[in-house]
C-alpha cells in the first residue's frame, strides 16, 4: 500500500463501510479464536484504517491498540476514540517496520488489508511484524482477498444514487501475470469530486501457509471466510487462523 492511498477518501470510509456487516465480522473473529482456545485480554488491529474493528471489540470487553500506514485514516481513528472517551491508542506506522513497543494476546488484521502489500517479500515483512508482536501462544487471524476475486471483477462497484452522501463509481483492471489488481476510484460528495487508485495482490494460500511457517507460526489453518470450510476453488477471501509458538 502507498502512504498516498487512503487520504482523500478518509474522512468518507465509514460511511462507505456502512453496508459491510462488522458485527457479523466481530462474531466470527470470535468463534476462530473459541477454535483456538484462546482467551485474550489484549489485541493489536493491525492496519486498522478508522478503526472501526477496534472499536467494536473494545465495546466487547477487550483492550485495544491500532496501526495504520495512513495518516489520515489514523487522525479519523483518533478523533472517533476522542468523541467516544475509548481508551484505544493509534498510531501511523508502516506494517513491514512497525513497533509498537509491548506485546499482545492477539493480533488481527481484517477486510484485506494485508492484500495492499503486493510486494511478496514485504508481505512476510508485515506477517513478521504480527509475530514479533504477539506473546507466547498468541492469535493471529487474517483475511486476504483471492485471484478468484480479483478475476470475477468483484471490485467493479458503484454507487450512483443523488441521495447517497457519497458517491462512487469503482473500475479494476485485473492482470493475471502479475497477480494484482489496479482500482480506479471515482468519489462524488455534493459537488466535490476526487480520485484515488488502489492497488491489490493476490497471494495462493499455499504461499502465505510457507511464510508464516517460516515465521514459527504453529497451527496454522485457513478458511473459506465466514465458515469453518475448507478454502474452496471459487473462494473469494480466506481467512488465516495461527498461533504463535509457546
Amino acid at each position: 500500500m502507498s502512504a498516498d492511498s487512503f487520504t482523500s477518501v478518509a474522512e468518507f470510509y465509514d460511511e462507505l463501510m456502512k453496508p459491510v456487516p462488522y458485527r457479523m465480522w466481530v462474531s466470527y473473529y470470535l468463534l476462530l479464536l473459541s477454535m483456538q482456545e484462546v482467551k485474550p485480554a489484549s489485541m493489536l488491529d493491525m492496519c486498522c484504517g478508522t478503526g472501526i474493528m477496534s472499536e467494536l471489540m473494545h465495546r466487547e470487553g477487550f483492550s485495544l491498540e491500532g496501526f495504520d500506514l495512513s495518516a489520515s485514516m489514523i487522525e479519523v481513528a483518533k478523533r472517533k476514540a476522542s468523541q467516544k472517551n475509548f481508551p484505544i491508542r493509534y498510531e501511523v506506522m508502516n506494517a513491514c517496520y512497525a513497533e509498537m513497543d509491548r506485546t499482545y494476546d492477539a493480533v488481527f488484521s481484517f477486510f484485506d488489508s494485508l492484500n495492499n502489500i503486493t510486494n511478496p517479500g514485504h508481505l512476510k515483512m508485515a506477517l513478521e511484524t504480527a509475530y514479533k508482536h504477539l506473546k507466547p501462544g498468541g492469535s493471529f487471524i487474517f483475511d486476504m482477498n483471492t485471484a478468484y476475486a480479483f478475476a470475477a471483477k468483484m471490485f467493479n462497484q458503484q454507487d450512483l444514487n443523488k441521495a447517497s452522501k457519497i458517491r462512487y463509481r469503482w473500475r479494476g483492471d485485473w492482470d493475471e501475470d502479475t497477480q494484482t489488481i489496479t482500482v480506479k476510484m471515482k468519489f462524488w460528495v455534493g459537488e466535490r469530486e476526487f480520485e484515488e487508485t488502489h492497488i491489490q495482490r493476490a497471494y495462493p494460500i499455499d504461499q502465505v501457509i510457507t511464510m508464516l511457517e517460516d515465521i514459527g507460526f504453529v497451527h496454522i489453518r485457513a478458511f473459506n471466510s465466514y465458515t469453518l470450510e475448507k478454502p474452496r476453488q471459487k473462494s473469494d477471501r480466506i481467512h488465516f487462523a495461527c498461533l504463535k509458538s509457546l
